[in-house]
């Protein structure tokens, strides 16, 4: 099923809220305004009693009960208790009766006129059918004795009602949908820059490292925008990491694989032409220094590979660099006994900590010492240390082998340079892996020559993190 559109959404929730809003107060105001109309209504009803009363009092007595002259009728009363209601006026129905204290009918309209005397319990409003019709009637007696009841007819007050009825509802009717079709219209306009958001990154073109602008973005979207545009940087950092592995597992097995190939078909040949055991022998061996390369740029890729994932996603960590070089030198062991090379690690104390990225930096030990073991001949020497010189933690290991010249120390770190006049495996991507780990540690590091008169020192200087 299809979801609905924040718009759509938006636009429905704030129709709902004027909805849940607006007639719950439409209603009370209703009910309000005419619980007031009622009090105004009997209000004026015994305003006009009074007046009726007060009238009959000063009559003159030739004009009392059953005289013709008599100006007191139900058309005389409709000024009397005459409502007016935002320009309309409504004339009730009216009707009254006056007595004597005594029960003597003094006056009376010809629709009352059929009523009995009123009772003490009838005195105050009160509700009454009157020829089928239902009315309402206030009786009182005033300072003179006179017992007078008027009445109107409920037709005014529901007359009364309707209007207020038409006059809450008709806003709320009309009203209703043009707030609905504003809000439509807010909401599209308040969602303009999501709009923009969308066309920017449909028009961004792969491998694009720009990134999405956000000055004229909204403050509320500003967040969303900032860490959108760290995730397209963290993915255009992972599909560049894919494609520089997929290059070099291409360009680094490509060397390999073809020597051993070759290796092999030179011993098949040995082998057919029957030219001894020694020239065959030395063709396989060929062919397994060529396996033994392979694996070793597997490894490396592999290594770098790792390297480029654990710093996407791993934080750093309190770390100690006497403990990570001990375990690359214990595990580098048994080439430093097969080539009986004098190996020595110094370091100020047992422990220099600082936080990092610890396979970066164990990749880093493993691919320097390696380094320094392979272009030391037999018995030559091999120095790690480890010190801090002031704010700074500086990591050297020197080798007595041939060493770098001076003029080719700055492109060594480059991916698969070799020194062409070496025999061993070259520098190919060794170097590139710790120079990889000195980016990630802020760190920098320099090719020098070896104290030992010939060979190479390598130096690192790190941020000191003492603990």
């Amino acid at each position: 099923m299809r979801a609905a559109s924040l718009r759509t959404r938006l636009t429905w929730l704030i129709i709902a809220v004027q909805i849940g809003v607006l007639i719950p107060l439409g209603v009370l105001s209703y009910q309000r305004e005419l619980r007031e109309m009622g009090h105004l209504l009997d209000g004026r009803l015994a305003q006009a009693g009074r007046t009726v009363g007060s009238l009959l009092e000063h009559l003159p007595s030739s004009t009392m009960p059953g005289s013709p002259d008599v100006a007191l009728s139900a058309e005389n009363l409709r000024s009397a208790v005459m409502v007016r209601v935002h320009k309309r006026n409504y004339e009730p129905d009216v009707g009254f009766q006056a007595y004597t204290a005594n029960g003597k009918l003094l006056a009376a309209t010809s629709n009352f006129a059929d009523l009995t005397v009123p009772t003490i319990e009838d005195r105050g409003f009160r509700d009454l059918r009157v020829h089928d019709q239902a009315w309402r009637t206030f009786t009182l007696q005033n300072q003179a004795g006179l017992v007078i009841r008027i009445g109107e007819r409920y037709d005014n007050r529901r007359e009364i009602t309707q209007a207020l009825i038409m006059e809450h509802s008709l806003p709320l009717l009309i009203g209703l949908p043009l707030l609905a079709l504003l809000a439509s219209l807010a909401v599209r306009r308040g969602l303009r820059p999501l709009v923009l958001l969308t066309e920017q990154l449909a028009a961004r073109t792969p491998g694009s490292r720009q990134p999405v602008a956000i000055d004229h973005m909204p403050r509320e979207i500003t967040p969303l925008v900032v860490t959108l545009n760290q995730q397209l940087e963290r993915l255009e950092d992972t599909i560049e990491r894919e494609h520089r592995f997929a290059s070099d597992v291409a360009h680094e097995l490509r060397t390999p694989l073809t020597a051993t190939m070759i290796h092999v078909e030179n011993a098949q040949i040995a082998n057919g032409l029957v030219r001894g055991p020694g020239e065959i022998e030395s063709t396989l061996q060929s062919a397994q220094q060529s396996l033994v390369r392979l694996a070793r740029r597997i490894e490396q890729i592999l290594a770098l590979a790792r390297l480029e994932a654990g710093a996407a996603s791993q934080q750093r960590v309190h770390l100690n660099l006497i403990t990570l070089a001990t375990e690359v030198i214990e595990e580098l062991a048994p080439v430093i006994a097969e080539k009986d090379i004098a190996f020595s690690l110094n370091h100020d104390a047992d422990a220099l900590w600082l936080h990092g990225h610890e396979a970066a930096l164990t990749a880093m030990f493993r691919n320097l010492i390696e380094n320094a073991l392979r272009y030391t001949g037999q018995d030559g020497r091999v120095e790690v240390s480890i010190h801090v010189v002031g704010n700074e933690t500086v990591i050297s290991i020197c080798d007595d082998g041939p060493g770098i010249p001076a003029e080719r120390r700055d492109v060594v770190f480059e991916r698969f340079h070799r020194a062409t006049e070496s025999e061993s495996f070259g520098y190919g991507l060794g170097l590139s892996i710790v120079q990889r780990a000195i980016e990630l540690h802020d760190a920098r590091i320099e090719l020098l020559a070896s104290p030992f008169g010939h060979g190479l020192q390598v130096r690192i200087h790190m941020d000191a993190a003492s603990a």
